[in-house]
């Protein structure tokens, strides 16, 4: 009766804990930052606090550092930030009056929960930013009057789109005149400036708590690639890099978090190892394959390049774990001299941020520091900003914002015109800090291997840092 006893109360307590477990989010076996879950209303509570605080800091801040006394902006201005064919402008909605969650406040004449501002208006004081609403352009001739400011932040670059009827059809065309223009008349239209620049400063300088939370952004994607790069993922001449990266999609879905692309998993192996797995030789390519029905073996490096959408941040981390084989206990000695080196170059480049600079002049900083062990035979600098985004709603639940968009500077990534070349650098914005390294190694071919290593990085008044550093050290795979 007692045994009876006993094991009843054992199974209720099984029972508790695993019913526990499954009510809570999985986390992962040594992250810290993972298993801080954060629900989604308060992932929105956040953002909007990040963007409230740069409307009263920032704002000011850029506009006066420009010269600028009154920025125009409006709804109808070319998306030119945008890595995607939608049409939305991230400065326009970010600008958008909105409550603590995010939903977007109805214009004065709103006649629905869809009718926004079309029109901002923000104007310096001298001792604070007035914003005033408009709903069309022939408001703002009275709104310039009556302020007269001496110089006016417009977009040169807008839409200009009006729906035009084609026989029975309507169609959408373009429009080469500018209301904004006639609205200013040739007294004020004559004080304006475009407001590239500026948009571009506001979407990419962020605060110190914004900086904090990306901390925590990077260290969960961080301890989501721990875990991928470890036995809880892989099974070693089992599991595919197929396997793997749906592994990581399943752990991304099961934290709640968006990706914006697949994770891209790679191996590199070693020319005698490809000879001996005869059965996927054809999938490599100067040692090195991405072919899905590849089956990850022991002694092989494992590359991942992946991403998250968290807190309106998003990720692009590079790192590399490297798979025992029997009878190793470590990763080789010039694996670990290595990933030392890229490191001491990680280290060194960091250097070339320096306030003032433009793009090309970091650029030709980081590519003076040139390679100080013969193993390393090529090292090419490269950052770019990471990609952010802006998540916005109607009062009655309509999404305005979808997509990603990109800000700021970089040395030669994917030449859109959200990269403007005659910014310099700016303190408090981010950047994904994308170094490349050959090395010269026989055992892995005549090419050597080549790596990229990538993480995000600040740069403050206290130089360029890590916002969580990893691949400090070797993923190690037994």
């Amino acid at each position: 009766m007692k045994i009876k006893g006993f094991f009843r109360i054992f199974l209720t307590l099984l029972l508790v804990t695993v019913g526990a477990s499954f009510a809570q989010v999985p986390k992962p076996g040594s992250g810290r930052d993972a298993a801080n879950f954060l629900h989604m209303r308060e992932r929105a509570k956040l953002m909007e606090q990040f963007w409230a605080w740069k409307k009263e800091n920032v704002l000011p801040m850029i506009m006066r550092e420009q010269g600028v006394d009154m920025w125009i902006v409006r709804n109808d201005e070319e998306p030119l930030y945008r890595q995607t064919s939608y049409s939305e402008h991230p400065v326009y909605l970010s600008l958008l009056p909105a409550n603590h969650e995010g939903m977007v406040i109805p214009s004065k004449n709103a006649r629905s929960g869809m009718d926004v501002p079309k029109i901002l208006v923000f104007y310096d004081t001298g001792s604070e930013i007035e914003f005033i609403e408009a709903q069309a352009c022939d408001e703002i001739t009275g709104i310039v009057r009556k302020r007269d400011p001496k110089k006016i932040a417009i977009s040169k670059k807008n839409l200009y789109i009006q729906r035009c009827n084609f026989g029975d059809t309507a169609q959408l065309s373009i429009v080469t005149s500018d209301k904004m223009q006639q609205a200013l008349g040739s007294k004020y239209a004559s004080r304006t400036v475009d407001s590239w620049h500026l948009g571009i400063l506001w979407l990419s300088i962020i605060g110190p708590e914004q900086r904090s939370a990306y901390r925590y952004v990077q260290g969960v994607q961080n301890d989501i690639l721990e875990e991928a790069f470890s036995n809880q993922a892989i099974m070693p001449d089992f599991t595919t890099i197929g396997d793997l990266n749906w592994w990581i999609r399943h752990r991304y879905r099961e934290l709640d978090l968006d990706i914006d692309n697949h994770p891209s998993v790679n191996i590199r192996r070693r020319p005698a190892k490809i000879a001996e797995y005869k059965e996927s030789s054809q999938y490599f390519h100067k040692g090195r394959s991405d072919v899905e029905n590849v089956i990850i073996r022991r002694g092989d490096v494992v590359g991942l390049d992946s991403d998250i959408l968290l807190l309106g941040l998003e990720t692009d981390t590079q790192h590399y774990a490297y798979v025992l084989q029997e009878g190793e206990k470590d990763v080789p000695e010039d694996l670990l001299k290595v990933l030392r080196i890229m490191n001491e170059m990680l280290d060194e480049y960091r250097k070339a941020y320096v306030v003032g600079r433009t793009a090309q002049e970091i650029r030709e900083a980081g590519d003076k520091m040139k390679p100080k062990d013969p193993l390393m035979t090529k090292a090419r600098f490269g950052f770019h900003p990471p990609p952010m985004y802006i998540r916005r709603f109607s009062s009655n639940g309509l999404q305005f914002s979808r997509g990603t968009y990109v800000a700021g500077i970089g040395s030669g990534y994917k030449q859109h015109p959200f990269l403007s070349p005659a910014l310099t650098l700016h303190y408090n914005t981010l950047y994904a800090h994308e170094p490349s390294f050959t090395f010269a190694l026989p055992e892995w071919g005549e090419k050597g291997l080549t790596f990229a290593i990538e993480q995000l990085v600040v740069f403050t008044k206290n130089g360029c840092d890590y916002l969580d550093r990893g691949n400090v050290e070797w993923h190690v795979v037994k």
